[in-house]
């Protein structure tokens, strides 16, 4: 029996300390600063580069809510500050409680003695020592910043323990990625909305930079992709090539695991036959990955829910799927779910035109190939209201919040005859707000877009110009749009009014207009 109690608390022991050596404390610090002083141009992407960033380690890298900071166009103060604190914030962890990570990304202007904050220098020295202040298990640094390479050439850093989101690995050291040597400009794009570099990198994180196929992605993964698009991407353009640099010191086995795809709440999956370039879309029709599928395997990539569109280079032909992500969906992205585009009509600067041979014309029909995210609509609709004397007419303003979600404002109703004058207004008529959800027909390749509406508003009578009772109800219902030529669209709509109170007195003989209302309307869409 007593061997049995020791045997019992032997395990117990070990599994506790195992449970604590596997716990990971991740501390990410990611800042963004467009603005470098007067006397350089300002970036357009860097802040959004930095929140692109954070935002993958919070859905697929074990970021904690309360462990990652955000900077937007700090002060040098404020950036000292923050490393100040991150440091009170790893003291904090409990010794023995697990292993202590720390990331700290930069997005902005520096050159070769630091980073540019404002009209401010933070010294590559004064940051490689507030780094080493900081006693985490290991340190991972980031800069995209022109001349950022320089940062690789100080000696010094101390070694730390381990890094790791799997507890296999026993790796311990500190690790510099930088966008550029440190003669270098670091270049940003308006094609892909962000510089080069982090856009790959936070491709990489996503999935695409997963070699193994073990659905994690490692330092070394993220890196090797970042360098090699990077590198790619920027040999023809004005700045010329870029050559991101890295400055690695591990101790260990294994390799350092930076995202785990099995952690995001959906995820596309290219299936093993795909092979081209890919550049996935967002609803917002921001570029959230891009990458080179090869025949063979296939990649997972972790997505947010959401609607995305997904372009895909096959040599001369151009291919366009779109998708819906649900939260916990596996989408399998295949050949099948693809259909043909043009693509854009431009001149090439220097060269003369090639003859091309006359290609096969696809048998599958193209979607509709504009977007309607954030844009305006205006819509002028007639139709009946069910108990109405006469036709209704309205008007109907919306802005696409997304893709498949807009905002409406309805004004509609219909008049009666007065016995008083034809020159007064005599009926009944509505304002209302309301959301419209429209269902993707992807799978379908269709211009129709069906949706569903719900609306509340008042509805008001009104006798010879003078408004004579009003009453609050909603408004349920659905229909179709189709979009035609562009900026123009037609559609349907039938739902039902339902008020909820009655007028106090009878307006053309009646004290509800609870019922259908149905219309066809013509519309045009803006900016």
């Amino acid at each position: 029996m007593i061997k049995k109690l020791l045997v019992l608390l032997c395990f117990f022991s070990f599994a506790s300390q195992v449970e604590a050596v596997g716990t990971v404390h991740r501390f990410v610090l990611v800042s963004g600063a467009n603005f470098g002083g007067a006397d350089r141009d300002a970036l357009r992407y860097a802040v959004s580069d930095a929140e692109n960033f954070i935002r993958v380690l919070e859905s697929m890298g074990g970021l904690e809510a309360a462990h990652g900071t955000l900077l937007r166009e700090p002060s040098v103060v404020e950036f000292r500050q923050a490393l100040e604190d991150l440091r009170v914030q790893v003291a904090g962890v409990e010794a023995g409680a697990g292993r202590t990570e720390v990331i700290l990304y930069y997005s902005g202007h520096a050159d070769e003695e630091g980073l540019r904050l404002g009209e401010d220098l933070m010294p590559y020295r004064g940051l490689r020592d507030a780094m080493d202040a900081i006693q985490a298990d290991v340190h991972i640094t980031v800069l995209d910043a022109c001349a950022s390479g320089a940062i690789t050439r100080l000696k010094g850093g101390q070694r730390q323990q381990a890094f790791m989101v799997d507890a296999s690995s026993d790796m311990r050291g500190y690790a510099f990625l930088t966008s550029s040597s440190e003669n270098e400009a670091a270049q940003e794009s308006d094609r892909i909305r962000g510089s080069f570099f982090t856009h790959y990198l936070v491709s990489g994180l996503r999935g695409a930079a997963d070699t193994s196929g073990d659905g994690k992605v490692t330092l070394g993964e993220a890196y090797h992709f970042a360098f090699q698009n990077t590198l790619e991407r920027t040999i023809e353009t004005q700045g010329g090539a870029q050559h991101p640099n890295r400055e690695i010191k591990m101790t260990g086995t294994g390799d350092v695991v930076m995202t785990d795809i099995r952690q995001t709440s959906a995820s596309l999956v290219l299936a093993e036959a795909l092979n081209g370039r890919l550049f996935v879309r967002d609803s917002r029709d921001r570029l959230v990955a891009e990458l080179v599928k090869m025949t063979g395997s296939a990649v997972e990539l972790g997505l947010e829910p959401g609607v995305y569109d997904i372009h895909f280079e096959q040599q001369q032909t151009l291919l366009h799927a779109s998708i819906a992500l649900e939260k916990g969906q596996r989408f399998l992205l295949k050949d099948g779910h693809f259909a043909s585009v043009d693509r854009e009509a431009t001149t090439l600067r220097g060269k003369p035109p090639k003859t091309k041979k006359p290609q096969k014309k696809s048998s599958r029909p193209r979607r509709y190939g504009h977007s309607l995210a954030n844009k305006i609509r205006i819509e002028r609709n007639i139709g009946q209201w069910e108990g109405g004397s006469s036709e209704g007419m309205g008007w109907n303003f919306g802005y696409w919040m997304t893709e498949h979600m807009s905002v409406n404002v309805a004004l509609s109703g219909f008049e009666f005859d007065s016995a008083q004058s034809d020159s007064l207004t005599s009926g009944v008529f509505t304002q209302r707000v309301g959301l419209r959800i429209y269902l993707p027909l992807f799978f379908l390749r269709s211009p129709i877009r069906p949706y569903g509406e719900a609306s509340f508003g008042r509805y008001f009578a009104k006798l010879n110009d003078v408004e004579v009772a009003r009453v609050n109800g909603y408004h349920a219902g659905g229909g179709v749009d189709v979009p035609l030529f562009g900026i123009f669209m037609v559609g349907g709509h039938v739902g039902y009014n339902q008020w909820l109170e009655e007028f106090d007195t009878p307006v053309d003989g009646k004290t509800d207009y609870s019922g259908l209302e149905y219309w066809v309307g013509a519309s045009l869409t803006l900016f």
